[in-house]
C-alpha cells in the first residue's frame, strides 16, 4: 500500500522532469522555466531521498529514556537521540543526582536535563521488560540489570557495563539495593544477587542462554515481564542509577519498559523518548510537498493537453503500479521493479544520448539489485516495511539525476539558441 502513496509523485516528477514547446506550459521556454522545471524534479527527488529519514525513525523507534517523577510533579525524562538497533546489545543506563538526569547509552552520555527533588515513593511493584498499567512490552532479551540508591560516575557506569553481576553470595556494589543477572536458566524466579531479597517472579518470560554475560531473559513483547513487590530498599529518595543491557529483536513503536517501578517513580526504557529533529524534518517535507503540488497545478493550468512537458505522465505511473504489484508480491525482498521499469522508460523516452547512457546506467544498478535480492541476500530484506524503503531512495536518485540532466541540457540547448 505504500508504493501506492508514490504515484502521483511518480506522474509529477515526469511531468516536471522536461519541458518543450508547444506542448509545454507557455512560460517553460523563459530561463526561469528552464531551470525551474528540472529544479523541481530534483527537489522531489530530495523529498523521497528524506522518506527513509522518517521511516527509519518509525521502523526503528527505539529511542531510549530514563527519568522518574520527583517532589510529586509530572514525570520527567532524559530522551536518546538515537534508536537502539535491533538484534543488538545495547546498555542502558539513566542516573540522577537530585539536579540532573543523565542518558547513557553504551557508556556514554546522550542526553541530560535539569531536574530536582525526592523520589517519588509508592506501594507498588517494580517491573521489568514491561509495566502496569501501560502494558508498555518490551520484545527482546534484558540482561544484567541494576538500581542503585545513588548515581554512579561515568567511569562506573563504563567499568560496570563490562562486568557481569557477581553472585548472591558476593559482596555488592556500594548502593546496590537490586541486582538480576537472570543466569539460574530456569525456574519461575528471578534472584536477586544485591543481598536485599528482591526476588522477582517470572510472569511470561522465558530463559534463554544468549544473554550479554551468561543468561538472560527472553521477553514476547505482549505479556512477559518480571514483577518484583515493593520493599523499603527500593524506595529510592535522592539519588538513583538504572541500567541493563538490551536486545530488542526487532523493530518496536511507544514505549518499551526495561525497568518500571510502578507508577512512573522511576524507569529505564528502550524506547519511549522522541526526537525533535524528526518533527521538523516531517514539516519540511510536508511544506515542500505542498509546494511541488502548486507549482504542478500552476503547470497543468498553462497546458493544454495530457503531454506536460514533452512526455505524458500515464505511461510511467501504469509501469510503476505494474512494477510495485510485483514487489508487493516479492516482499520482504527489496526488489525494484516498479523504479526499475520509470527508469527503463525515462532512458527509452531520452532526447540526448548522455541523457540516455546514464538512466540505462540506472536501470542497470536497479536491476542488479533486484536480482541479488531475488537471489537472497539477507542484508537486502526489508522486514515489515510496507512502505518501500528501498524503492523510496530508488526513485529518489532517479529523479535527481534525472532532473539534473535535463537542467544540463536545457543550458546547452538554451546556449545554441542564443
Amino acid at each position: 500500500m505504500g508504493d501506492l502513496l508514490a504515484l502521483p509523485l511518480v506522474a509529477l516528477a515526469v511531468a516536471i522532469g522536461r519541458s518543450r514547446a508547444p506542448d509545454g506550459p507557455r512560460w517553460a521556454g523563459s530561463p526561469a522555466g528552464r531551470w525551474a522545471l528540472p529544479a523541481s524534479a530534483v527537489v522531489l527527488g530530495g523529498l523521497l531521498l528524506l522518506a527513509p529519514v522518517d521511516e527509519t525513525s518509525r521502523s526503528e523507534p527505539l529511542l531510549p529514556a530514563g527519568g522518574g517523577t520527583f517532589d510529586g510533579g509530572g514525570p520527567e525524562h532524559a530522551d536518546g537521540r538515537r534508536g537502539d538497533p535491533a538484534n543488538r546489545w545495547s546498555h542502558l543506563a539513566v542516573t540522577y543526582d537530585g539536579a540532573t538526569l543523565q542518558l547513557y547509552v553504551n557508556g556514554t552520555e546522550v542526553s541530560s536535563r535539569a531536574a530536582t527533588g525526592d523520589i517519588l515513593r509508592t506501594d507498588d511493584p517494580l517491573w521489568i521488560g514491561g509495566n502496569h498499567p501501560y502494558g508498555e512490552y518490551f520484545q527482546g532479551l534484558i540482561d544484567e540489570v541494576r538500581v542503585y540508591d545513588r548515581e554512579l560516575t561515568p567511569t562506573e557506569l563504563r567499568a560496570e557495563m563490562s562486568t557481569p553481576i557477581a553472585s548472591s553470595g558476593a559482596s555488592p556494589d556500594a548502593g546496590l539495593v537490586a541486582a538480576y543477572a537472570f543466569d539460574r536458566g530456569s525456574g519461575s524466579v528471578a534472584a536477586d544477587a544485591s543481598g536485599n531479597g528482591n526476588a522477582g517472579a517470572i510472569l511470561g518470560a522465558t530463559w534463554t542462554t544468549r544473554g550479554r554475560f551468561g543468561g538472560a531473559l527472553r521477553f514476547n513483547g505482549a505479556d512477559g515481564l518480571v514483577r518484583i513487590p515493593a520493599s523499603g530498599s527500593l524506595d529510592l529518595r535522592h539519588a538513583m542509577t538504572l541500567s541493563a543491557w538490551s536486545r530488542p529483536d526487532e523493530s518496536q513503536d511507544g514505549w518499551r519498559t526495561i525497568l518500571h517501578r510502578q507508577t512512573d517513580a522511576y524507569f529505564l526504557d528502550a524506547g519511549g523518548g522522541t526526537y525533535e529533529t524528526l518533527g521538523t524534518v516531517d514539516d519540511g517535507r510536508a511544506a515542500l510537498l505542498v509546494g511541488v503540488a502548486i507549482w504542478f497545478c500552476l503547470m497543468l493550468a498553462g497546458t493544454p493537453t495530457r503531454r506536460v512537458g514533452g512526455r505524458s505522465w500515464w505511461p510511467p505511473v501504469v509501469l510503476f503500479l505494474a512494477g510495485s504489484g510485483i514487489d508487493a508480491a516479492l516482499a520482504p525482498a527489496g526488489t525494484l521493479f516498479g523504479p526499475t521499469l520509470v527508469a527503463a522508460w525515462y532512458a527509452l523516452t531520452a532526447s540526448h544520448r548522455g541523457e540516455a547512457v546514464a538512466l540505462y546506467a540506472i536501470t542497470a544498478l536497479f536491476t542488479a539489485v533486484t536480482l541479488v535480492s531475488i537471489g537472497g541476500a539477507g542484508t537486502l530484506d526489508l522486514g515489515r516495511d510496507d512502505g518501500g524503503i528501498a524503492r523510496s531512495l530508488a526513485l529518489g536518485v532517479l529523479f535527481v539525476v534525472a532532473g539534473l540532466l535535463g537542467a544540463r541540457y536545457r543550458s546547452e540547448e538554451a546556449s545554441k539558441s542564443s
